[in-house]
């Protein structure tokens, strides 16, 4: 009797396994036909309205010391591989998170600072997408990010007190860690 359950229970799960073989495969099929379907057309901008006014202010403010590059994943900008931390959970709270702008040097492309346009309403509700975590994140990192508040009132002289004044407070982190 012992025997035959264990015979029903072998033939049960290699059925078991064959069908989901055979469902991931027509699956599969199915995504690719339907990918051959879809069709796609250039954006007309890579920007618009006060993000694209932000990036040409910034790019007429600083963009000859600097490559000015706009959406950037911040997985992309901060390494979560830090001491002994939980790495899979300090890496989840920046996944698919991006910023606006960063700026690089020109010689090494190395990230110089990072900028978020904050215009009050955040859609995206996961833990990390506030601007207000985004800077906790970079400050760890001593990489200087730079908020902007009410872009579309935005103009040069806000944009070089702002820069100046996140810049200052970064170096006094750096200083402090160098301290200790």
């Amino acid at each position: 009797m012992d025997i035959i359950f264990i015979i029903i229970a072998g033939i049960a799960a290699v059925s078991f396994l064959i069908v989901s073989i055979l469902a991931g495969i027509a699956a599969r099929r199915r995504r690719q036909e339907a990918m051959g379907h879809c069709r796609y057309r250039p954006k007309k901008s890579l920007m618009t309205g006060t993000e694209r006014k932000c990036f040409q202010l910034l790019n007429d403010i600083f963009g000859q010391r600097f490559y000015i590059i706009p959406q950037v994943d911040v997985s992309s900008l901060l390494n979560h591989k830090v001491g002994n931390q939980n790495r899979y959970e300090a890496y989840s709270f920046i996944e698919n998170k991006t910023v606006d702008f960063v700026f690089c040097n020109k010689q090494t492309l190395r990230p110089v600072c990072a900028v978020k346009l904050d215009e009050g309403k955040n859609s995206d509700r996961s833990l990390g997408s506030n601007p207000k975590d985004m800077e906790k994140f970079f400050q760890s990192a001593h990489l200087p990010f730079v908020r902007i508040t009410k872009p579309d009132k935005l103009d040069r002289q806000t944009i070089i007190e702002e820069f100046s004044r996140v810049v200052y407070e970064t170096s006094i982190l750096d200083n402090r860690k160098h301290k200790k």
